[in-house]
């Protein structure tokens, strides 16, 4: 029986003609026509989410109609072969889109995507760095909504892809820097939730990235640019597609290959020259917790790199250090990858399917010296050899009360406080740098088929695997060995002496007296912290160490499918689909064993995150799907999901959807949904992950009025903590509700409007809010425990809860909080909603053709709270959430010609002030309760491209056209806000590609 295909003379047909060249134009062996009586639409619901036009030769519309339609499974459904033409929003982003669009990555294509703008979710690699709330040096990850990349659900062909070996925090993600952009086909963006189709972390929807399979020849590509600045920001793109087909065969192999150079901060105007330098700078800021002055800090003035205008201190001045000298912006890169499909007719109705996927990335990013506040011996030499710190320290212990001291020396003043040592802040002196290299496989093979009842049917087996290995090569300090150093026990043949007793758990070190590195027949090895690290008594590298972080992620699966047809109604077939997944999962993050925290050291080397994770589960579901054709103008989408995991239980998710369409030019749609997120493996799996803190008392009331007492003995806050993430096995999933309605407008054959009106109700986020941490474990209501000894052996590493450090009289129960190890808790929600439009216009003219697109997300409302006790936060419109992100582009084509010009809006939202030193808010004549906006920001991108006459192309693109900077704000120390902008500028790059 022939298919009944549905096509008006519309939109639909010239949309296909003209602008998604080549994706029906499939080999007839492929080929398999819809032997059934259900309509099937070709979807125009697809938004064209780029506005981008084809830089490859078109189809004529009559050569479309000529070809039979193969049946297909589409983002959405599980039903093969099913159109949902209007019934779910939905954003298509083709091969031709993204070779228009000049990008060298995937996530600078998504750059462009106003759907995974804003919010702390979509990352890239600018800000990547060691750290394990950083992003990991080299990846990439893609949210929807603001939600975050762990609660976007990202595929390969409609499956699971193996997470980075390296999370972000505690936040898993696929890392799409592993996907080479040369073997995509094109993306299908569903921006609602669907955990009922495709199972846990999708609440905010599914990004599957769809790979090439049909091409026979030969293709070489080769993509150069360069950004417009004075600097090497070079990218070289070069790949090779070879492809044959025979009468039951197909093949096809990409070889992919990427070389990015690193962008530095320095090297750009708008970030160049940090608003909010460190202050423990170059030259220590001489600071002892015995000395110490609230205002110890503040400079004045805003400190700019060299030193130029020192900043002064309790003891002298200092320089503050300007970390944007050193950080890479976008880190070097280099891949290779190879991605390979073969499939085999293996009988009229069965074909046997292979998808192979690997994957070889080398990166390297670099950040600031590692600040450091560590104990100087009494009896260092360097105090002598600064005699202008000396004075400043004996005139501030004289004004101070503290006595006279004849012999002006600093060790009378650290000793007459009854201390043996002075506690230094400061940096080291060279830049932090990690390489990483990551190795991903992803092998995929399976039968699929057609029965004879019109049913069709598929299993398939994968397994997926992503191999990290980070290596501090540059600016990272045993702080055992430095400590030593400074107080005089390091020896020159690398014994140590015994002149000092340390006990670094307790920050305790004591002057004894005992052997010396000289009585022990060597020479004492100072580590000299003044005078801006320079004339070392002995090399730093003497310190440094080479500290390495090995992760391991991997996924297999087996999966079995059928969908087809249940019965007839009046209105058309009942179509469905059933099918069973079984899923094991497991990652592991093992930093070495130097860089391990202990009971006795929290913080073995100084800067380098040593995140701890080593989790594996397993995974039953089982689904089924129904599409019911209620009216002829109606149909109605049942589907629900089954989830089993051996560690955190079931959970069930239905989804209901609803089409109608009253006239030919309107369609209506409509969609509720529940979804889940079961923890991450990094989070069900942590171990101790260090962590840093500082409690606020003047902002938290209940830190001063608790039965324990001033929290902060009187200050406003307390010292940086060095603190710990344990684990929390206890963690229960994620839960959200989803509901979405809109409309599909077509007011003539050749334009399309969409709009949609989405809302996204988050629950039980598993989040970490430290302030109210503190609250609930003083409460008694976690797991936690509070220790009151100020004895840090007494909270091991590893073990919940607070350490608290009596302070005066043990009758005035006064205690000041010293350390914290905090969990992950079950205790936020996120409410967030909006409108998203989409527009679309063909135009003809005399020999050529234009197309006008623009889309628009509109952020109505996004309220947060971290916890029960720490209020709801509305981020719509302010930092990193811009209300409103939209792109306008206009193509154009005429014989071999192609051009397109887009316009990319991000709208103005508020800065954020709270995290800014109120020395540095005063130079600039502000306050923390001023709002100050950051301007809307349009840029321009534009493309020229030629096709030949053997459908070679060569192509000229152009991103930030204008060469705009991105707009400055106070709440990044890169005064760039990297979520919603970039630092690149002007970026041109010419592409060849020669089709053999």
């Amino acid at each position: 029986m022939n298919a009944e295909i549905v096509m008006a003379n519309s939109l639909l047909t010239r949309l296909r003609a003209g602008f998604f060249a080549g994706e029906n134009d499939k080999n007839p062996r492929e080929t398999r026509t819809m032997n059934t009586p259900q309509k099937r639409r070709l979807s125009t619901a697809i938004q064209l989410a780029l506005g981008l036009t084809c830089a490859m030769p078109a189809l004529a519309q009559d050569q479309l109609l000529e070809k039979p339609v193969e049946e297909v499974l589409v983002t959405g459904t599980n039903i093969k072969g099913l159109d949902l033409e209007g019934a779910v929003q939905a954003v298509q982003i083709n091969r031709d889109d993204i070779v228009a669009s000049g990008a060298n990555t995937l996530s600078e294509l998504f750059e462009e995507v106003s759907l995974t703008g804003g919010g702390t979710g979509t990352f890239t690699t600018e800000g990547a760095g060691p750290l394990s709330s950083q992003t990991p040096v080299g990846s990439a990850g893609i949210s929807l909504r603001g939600l975050g990349t762990s609660s976007t659900l990202t595929l390969i062909n409609g499956r699971r892809v193996s997470v980075s070996s390296f999370a972000k925090g505690s936040e898993s993600f696929v890392d799409v820097n592993s996907i080479p952009m040369a073997a995509v086909e094109r993306i299908e963006i569903l921006p609602s939730g669907s955990s009922a189709l495709y199972g846990a972390d999708a609440v905010a929807g599914v990004v599957n990235f769809i790979l090439r399979d049909d091409f026979d020849g030969f293709e070489l590509d080769l993509n150069y640019g360069d950004s417009w600045a004075d600097t090497d920001d070079a990218r070289l793109n070069m790949n090779a597609v070879f492809g044959h087909t025979t009468d039951d065969t197909n093949t096809l192999v990409v070889v992919d290959y990427f070389k990015r150079n690193a962008t530095f901060e320095r090297d750009r105007e708008e970030t160049a020259v940090s608003k909010r330098p460190s202050i423990d700078g170059i030259f220590p800021s001489f600071n002892d917790l015995y000395w110490m002055d609230t205002n110890y800090g503040s400079t004045g003035d805003v400190i700019e790199s060299g030193c130029a205008t020192p900043g002064v201190g309790d003891y002298g001045q200092y320089c503050a250090l300007n970390a944007n000298d050193y950080y890479s912006a976008e880190g070097e890169m280099e891949a290779l990858g190879v991605t390979a499909q073969f499939s085999m007719d293996v009988s009229d109705s069965v074909e046997w399917f292979n998808e192979l996927m690997l994957q070889d990335n080398h990166s390297r990013g670099v950040s600031s010296p590692k600040s450091f506040n560590l104990p100087v011996s009494a009896f260092h030499p360097g105090w002598d050899q600064n005699p202008e710190l000396a004075a400043d320290i004996l005139a501030s212990a004289d004004a101070g009360g503290f006595g006279s001291f004849p012999t002006d020396t600093v060790a009378d003043v650290i000793l007459s406080a009854g201390d043996d040592f002075m506690t230094v802040f400061g940096s080291f002196p060279d830049p932090r740098s990690v390489e990483v290299d990551t190795q991903s496989a992803r092998f995929v093979t399976g039968l699929r088929g057609d029965l004879a009842n019109d049913w069709s049917w598929e299993v398939a087996a994968s397994h997926g695997r992503s191999e990290s290995e980070q290596n501090a090569t540059d600016g990272y300090y045993v702080r055992e060995l430095v400590t030593h150093a400074l107080l005089g026990n390091l020896c020159a043949d690398g014994s140590l002496a015994d002149q000092y007793s340390v006990d670094i758990a307790n920050r305790d070190y004591r002057y004894n007296g005992n052997s010396s590195c000289e009585d022990l027949g060597s020479s004492t090895l100072w580590y000299n912290p003044f005078g801006g690290q320079v004339d070392q008594a002995v090399d730093a590298g003497f310190f440094r160490t080479q500290a390495t972080r090995q992760g391991k992620s991997e996924l297999t699966t087996l999966d079995a499918k059928m969908s087809g047809e249940l019965f007839s109604l009046p209105a058309g077939s009942v179509g469905a689909a059933f099918g069973v997944e079984y899923r094991e999962e497991s990652a592991t993050d093992t930093p070495s064993p130097i860089a391990l925290a202990t009971n006795e050291n929290d913080e073995p080397v100084l800067g380098f995150s040593a995140t701890d994770v080593s989790y594996s589960r397993e995974l039953f579901a089982a689904y089924g799907e129904v599409y019911v054709p209620v009216l002829d103008n109606m149909e109605i989408q049942l589907a629900a999901r089954y989830d089993d995991y051996s560690d955190f239980g079931s959970s069930v998710n239905p989804k209901v959807g609803l089409r109608y369409q009253p006239l030919d030019e309107l369609i209506l749609r409509a969609n509720w949904s529940t979804s889940f997120r079961a923890p991450s493996l990094a989070q069900a799996g942590q171990g101790t992950t260090l962590n840093i803190y500082t409690a606020y008392c003047d902002e938290n009331i209940d830190f001063v009025s608790t039965e324990y007492g001033d929290l902060c003995q009187g200050e406003s806050k307390t010292p940086t903590l060095f603190t710990e993430v344990v684990a929390n096995p206890m963690l229960e999933p994620e839960t959200a509700e989803t509901w979405s309605a809109g409309v599909l407008l077509r007011p003539t054959d050749n334009i399309e409007i969409n709009l949609d009106y989405w809302a996204i109700d988050y629950e039980d986020l598993v989040k970490l809010d430290q302030d109210d941490y503190v609250r609930q474990t003083l409460a008694g209501n976690t797991e936690g425990v509070v220790v009151t000894t100020g004895n840090y052996a007494d909270l091991p590493t590893g073990t919940p809860g607070l350490l608290l450090a009596p302070v005066g009289d043990p009758a005035d129960n006064q205690f000041e909080l010293i350390d914290a190890h905090f969990q992950l808790l079950n205790a936020g929600f996120q409410k967030t909603d909006g409108v998203d439009l989409a527009y679309t216009q063909y135009i003809d003219l005399d020999g050529s053709s234009l197309k006008l697109t623009a889309d628009a997300s509109y952020l109505a409302n996004f309220e947060e709270q971290l916890s029960p006790s720490s209020g709801t936060e509305q981020w719509a419109g302010e930092f990193r959430y811009p209300r409103l992100r939209a792109n306008v582009a206009l193509s154009w084509q005429a014989d071999g010609w192609r051009a397109r010009i887009a316009a990319n809006y991000t709208h103005s939202y508020n800065d954020d002030l709270r995290n800014v030193r109120a020395e540095i808010l005063d130079a600039y004549g502000l306050n923390k309760d001023d709002t100050v906006e950051i301007p809307a920001v349009t840029l321009l991108n534009a493309s020229l491209g030629y096709v030949f006459d053997d459908d070679s192309f060569l192509q000229l693109s152009v991103r930030n056209l204008l060469d705009k900077n991105a707009p400055d704000v106070f709440g990044s120390a890169s005064n760039v806000d990297y979520s919603n902008h970039s630092t690149m500028g002007r970026y041109m790059s010419l592409r060849y590609n020669y089709v053999f």
